[in-house]
């Protein structure tokens, strides 16, 4: 239920939702992930990764209600060993407004050939490796889900699809004036949701 008294900014109301938000890609390129590559040389399916637009579904659209862009910017690159794609962020807009704020969240991360699939691996494990994760059957070729509740309380899906790395994140708050976070439960639900339906959006491989 939304308060019938609204603050005359939704921007600071939205803020604590915002900021929870983007889970950056947090991996450590070496020379070792090229030697496991070198060795391991099986071929992935993207040359590169989706751009934002892949998350702009059904699924966003009821998570985010009247969402807006902003956040879509390039990560990685040529020279970078765990590969390069798009980090993106939705979120509900600021100014007034009938809806309670909410954000999601979209890493995707292409590792490059050759041994592409082992190091979106070891994308997979390293960035998670920092999280209380369980395993969750169903989204993509291998995915865990986690909960991260410092500083805000956000939930999110690491997954994996050929040599593809997408981390995918929701937060929702209790109300309209962001002070609290929403229910655990719906956080997780929408993560996991959010996160099949990007992994059912791509396609079957992306050329560079």
């Amino acid at each position: 239920m939304v308060s019938s008294v609204q603050p005359q900014s939704r921007g600071c109301a939205t803020a604590a939702v915002v900021a929870a938000a983007l889970v950056l890609v947090l991996l450590a390129a070496g020379a070792i992930w090229y030697v496991v590559a070198r060795d391991n040389p099986e071929t992935g399916a993207f040359e590169a990764a989706p751009e934002c637009s892949v998350a702009e579904t059904g699924v966003l659209d009821e998570l985010v209600p009247d969402h807006e862009l902003e956040v879509e910017e390039p990560i990685g690159g040529p020279q970078e060993a765990f590969g390069s794609g798009w980090q993106c962020r939705w979120a509900t807009p600021g100014g007034p407004g009938e809806e309670v704020p909410a954000t999601a969240t979209l890493v995707a991360v292409a590792a490059p050939d050759p041994g592409g699939v082992t190091t979106a691996v070891d994308n997979l494990r390293t960035t998670t490796s920092q999280y209380e994760t369980r395993e969750l059957e169903g989204v993509g070729e291998e995915a865990v889900a986690w909960v991260d509740e410092d500083p805000y309380t956000v939930a999110c899906v690491g997954t994996r699809v050929s040599n593809l790395y997408l981390e995918t994140c929701y937060s929702v708050s209790a109300s309209y004036d962001a002070q609290d976070p929403g229910d655990e439960e719906r956080m997780v639900a929408g993560a996991e949701e959010f996160a099949l339906s990007v992994t059912e959006a791509l396609p079957d491989s992306i050329p560079e």
